[in-house]
């Protein structure tokens, strides 16, 4: 079974991945990420570690069509005017493991409050 966190962000508001690993950490996080990739460019395995054991999550990042997702359902309108704005889609996915799907959990929710995100599940 996989696990997708789905954060939409301004493309503006998206942090280097130094800045995403340094807010982790600040936030008392017994997490590193792996910050050797570009935000637009990188899809596949983000290695991490949780509590000092490897852990990580795959990270893929695409520009998203609001309106698109309303029309096929799978976001309902008033998702759609909170999203408004936030077309950079990063999606954090893991499968069956808790330590990994912690790393993505801690991911998913410090890049939403750096970035002014919006989580959604389920897309």
């Amino acid at each position: 079974m996989s696990v997708e966190n789905n954060i939409f962000v301004k493309r503006e508001n998206m942090p280097s991945p130094d800045a995403w690993a340094r807010a982790i950490a600040a936030h008392g996080f017994s997490m590193t990420m792996d910050t050797d990739f570009d935000i637009d460019e990188f899809d596949g395995f983000l290695p991490c570690t949780y509590q000092g054991e490897e852990a990580g999550f795959e990270y893929y990042a695409e520009e998203s069509d609001i309106k698109e997702l309303l029309s096929e359902g799978l976001l309902t309108e008033e998702e759609a005017q909170q999203l408004q704005g936030r077309e950079f889609l990063v999606t954090l996915e893991t499968h069956a493991d808790m330590r990994e799907y912690m790393t993505s959990m801690i991911a998913a929710a410090v890049l939403c409050e750096l970035a002014d995100g919006m989580l959604a599940e389920g897309l």
